[in-house]
């Protein structure tokens, strides 16, 4: 027992590019509301930090710290977009330091091709960009005032650059066990098919759900967030 009570699952989430943290602000309710603890993860800010592997040892000690304090059943780690793949590249590491069962949920995550190569925005211009986010429904006056747009293009472009280098690292992994990926039909950027080409790496558990919404979960149901969660701490329970 801890000061947290008995703590059946550890919930850690890494956000998609740019400002995608906000997209989980539902699932620290849920986790919530399953007495779960969540604690936010960072994805790496630069392609050094991952080659140095500052960013790889900083993440699991954090993660490591999170366990020893509320020493928790299993972990659930949930990476959107871009923070799918470092979930990926953290989750062999963290199954066998922490000795406990690891599941991992992809939301509209791109899976590498053959050559280890995703979606990007790293070489998109100010424009393209502009055009992915208005699919993506966001604000007209963003998109339209080209000083901002430029700001967050630049922020975009910085993030994709480094999610380039983690899909090549997650293209070199053999296999992957107990997953699960999110796949919302509305993401142009991403779309339901690369995200379902995850299935012929599972080596495990594997399930896909494919739901209605955007590339940031704009228009899919809490109800299924919330299901979809309740799937993979089911899977790892039973592991």
């Amino acid at each position: 027992m801890t000061e947290f009570g008995e703590v059946e699952s550890l919930i850690v989430s890494f956000p998609a590019a740019g400002a995608g943290s906000t997209t989980f602000q539902w699932l620290e309710s849920c986790a919530a509301r399953r007495g779960a603890v969540y604690v936010g993860m960072l994805n790496a800010d630069s392609v050094d930090a991952l080659v140095s592997r500052d960013w790889y040892e900083g993440t699991l000690d954090e993660i490591q710290q999170v366990v020893d304090r509320t020493c928790p059943e299993h972990v659930v780690l949930v990476g959107h977009s871009m923070g799918g793949l470092s979930a990926l590249c953290l989750s062999g590491d963290l199954g066998s330091r922490l000795a406990r069962p690891i599941g991992t949920l992809l939301i509209n995550t791109p899976c590498p091709d053959a050559e280890g190569r995703i979606p990007t925005m790293s070489e998109c211009s100010d424009s393209e960009i502009g055009e992915i986010l208005a699919n993506d429904g966001f604000p007209e006056d963003l998109i339209s005032d080209k000083e901002m747009l430029s700001e967050v293009s630049s922020s975009l472009r910085s993030d994709a650059i480094v999610a380039d280098f983690l899909a090549m690292s997650v293209s070199a992994i053999n296999s992957i066990g107990n997953l699960h990926v999110l796949a919302t039909r509305d993401d142009r950027f991403i779309g339901t098919t690369r995200c379902a080409m995850w299935r012929d790496w599972a080596s495990h558990e594997f399930h896909l759900i494919v739901e209605h919404g955007g590339h940031m979960l704009n228009g899919t149901p809490f109800a299924t967030l919330e299901r979809t969660v309740g799937s993979v701490i089911a899977s790892v329970r039973g592991a």
